[in-house]
């Protein structure tokens, strides 16, 4: 459907003020027929996607309620729907003529049939009856017309209970019509929605929600769709029922260890993720990948995905020794499968290098990354968005060993493939922009850097709206840099504006939410308001002590920041 959009990802992407050690989480890959989307993931605010690359949203499309074009009636024409012979007259060679006189009659009827209900004269006790003229229009209909007028005929020669079988027939007919409709509308609906998402646009793909709602029926491919576009949109709360709704449905249709089970499992436990409910996440993705792994027989397609996603929460959650094992092997399933130099190869060969990365193993993470980066270039060419995201990730890696040389030009070219000369600058473009205002802050050129990230906040407001938590990130990014050049008070309405996005997406108690807090709380610190910083970093400690546990490297740096602040 998208296969060149499969590794791009919104740049959610967290900087924490002094603190040396990035929150990495890997995102999350999808397993079936296949729809972009990401879970927004607590890592460096200046780094586009560094850890998984494939697809999150699953949607399978297994062709249900797919309408051939001249199945679908666009009108509800009585004359060419209630009565169905019509074409079989054209086809057995009948006149126009005859049947627009047919046509006249039943129209006649209908008039005259109104005219017959109105009420009846003060005191008169007799029920109103069809005029002689109704009569003798309904004589002259033919037996072998359709439903409607047979109907209407019963009505004028007293038959009642034939004339309500006729009207029900003709209503079933015309349901069927109009189910078939409605099916073509929520097609068009979806298609639109799509368009706008794989464009980059999310905002834009939100109007149609409300349209394809009351469309979706018990249809888990569209509820599951028009969650996506929630879940891209950080409307968490009205995309969770929808996806739970699309489980309930599948599971009560195909059993509970089907494939469209295993997919819906997997879009809530990303959205579970994204969420910071770690502990409700971590069992539908165990499900997943015990349905996948279809104990008995071979493991079903995308069970290296399933592997590779379990991997990505236990990593989330600092249980990297627990995850290298699953993504070494979701990459060795793969290699078997597809051969060594398939796109799928690189995407598990990004996310193991990640992992090393995060384990501070740069000299394993490094070939790894550079053998990804070849892959994709020798399939899908050197401009493509896929060899964008390998090339960032490089080049980040490069940075993250003071190679900023090296790194510089890689970046470079990143921001020249996602801009898109001659078209609409691709998603990620803003996440480019960011990665490389950083190296250029990194190397001291700030007057380089600021421009870069307005780009990028202004970007991401016109493609997600000014309450997106990848607008959080930007603000974020500007607002650091501002720090640096000592315009505290530019910087100081942005971080407060970045917190109460995030707060308003993610909750009060999201990691996410800490690493504004503590954000603002630097900086509050240099304005010398430890008054009003102090509560901040507290705050901040506790959520990460809840969600990442007192020993993760996160919870330390960040406790010894509120050390530093007391």
């Amino acid at each position: 459907m998208k296969e060149w959009f499969n590794n791009l990802t919104p740049g959610n992407w967290i900087a924490i003020a002094a603190i040396a050690v990035p929150v990495i989480i890997a995102a999350i890959v999808g397993l079936s027929k296949l729809s972009s989307k990401k879970t927004p993931s607590s890592t460096p605010a200046n780094e586009i996607d560094q850890s998984g690359s494939e697809n999150t949203a699953i949607i399978a499309n297994d062709n249900k309620g797919n309408i051939a074009a001249g199945d679908i009636n666009t009108g509800i024409d009585p004359n060419n729907i209630l009565d169905r012979n019509e074409r079989a007259y054209i086809q057995l060679g009948q006149k126009e003529e005859i049947i627009k006189n047919k046509d006249a009659k039943i129209e006649q009827l209908e008039k005259q049939l109104a005219l017959s209900q109105l009420p009846i004269e003060p005191g008169e006790s007799q029920a109103p009856q069809p005029t002689q003229e109704a009569k003798d229009i309904a004589a002259q209909i033919e037996d072998d017309a359709g439903p409607y007028a047979q109907s209407l005929k019963a009505i004028t020669e007293g038959n009642n209970e034939q004339a309500d079988e006729f009207l029900d027939g003709t209503q079933q007919f015309l349901d069927s019509i109009q189910e078939k409709k409605d099916w073509a509308q929520a097609k068009i609906y979806m298609a639109r929605m799509q368009n706008a998402s794989y464009a980059g646009r999310p905002q834009d793909a939100l109007q149609y929600c409300d349209k394809l709602k009351p469309l979706a029926g018990n249809d888990s491919l569209i509820l599951n769709e028009i969650a996506w576009v929630y879940h891209d949109n950080a409307k968490y709360k009205e995309a969770e029922p929808l996806m739970k709704r699309a489980l309930k449905i599948d599971e009560a249709s195909f059993g509970p260890d089907h494939p469209s089970v295993a997919i819906d499992l997997n879009n809530l436990a990303t959205l579970l993720e994204a969420t910071n409910r770690f502990d409700e996440a971590e069992p539908l993705m165990e499900r997943v990948v015990e349905i996948l792994e279809n104990p008995g027989g071979e493991p079903l397609p995308n069970y290296a995905g399933a592997l590779n996603n379990l991997a990505g929460l236990l990593q989330a959650t600092g249980r990297l020794d627990e995850a290298e094992p699953l993504m070494k092997r979701a990459l060795a399933i793969d290699e078997a499968s597809f051969g060594p130099d398939h796109p799928n190869v690189a995407i598990r060969l990004n996310n193991l290098a990640q992992l090393l990365q995060a384990t501070n193993r740069l000299d394993e993470a490094e070939p790894l990354m550079k053998r990804s980066l070849a892959i994709d270039e020798a399939s899908f060419g050197p401009d493509h968005p896929n060899v964008a995201i390998r090339s960032n990730n490089l080049a980040l890696l490069l940075k993250a060993t003071n190679r900023l040389d090296e790194a510089e030009p890689l970046m470079k070219r990143v921001v020249e493939i996602l801009e898109n000369p001659g078209g609409e600058p691709l998603p990620n473009y803003a996440g480019a922009l960011n990665n490389l205002a950083g190296l250029l802050q990194a190397t001291g050129r700030l007057d380089e850097a600021e421009p870069l990230c307005r780009r990028a906040l202004a970007f991401d407001e016109a493609s997600f709206g000014p309450d997106h938590p990848n607008v959080a990130t930007e603000l974020n990014n500007l607002a650091q840099l501002l720090q640096v050049t000592n315009r505290l008070d530019e910087a100081e309405p942005l971080m407060k504006r970045a917190l109460a996005i995030d707060e308003a997406s993610f909750g009060l108690d999201h990691p996410n939410v800490a690493i504004r807090l503590n954000n603002l709380a630097q900086l509050l610190k240099a304005t010398n308001r430890l008054d009003e910083a102090e509560p901040l970093m507290k705050r901040a400690l506790k959520i990460f002590e809840d969600s990442l546990g007192p020993d993760h490297p996160t919870t330390i740096i960040m406790r010894n920041n509120w050390k530093n602040m007391k």
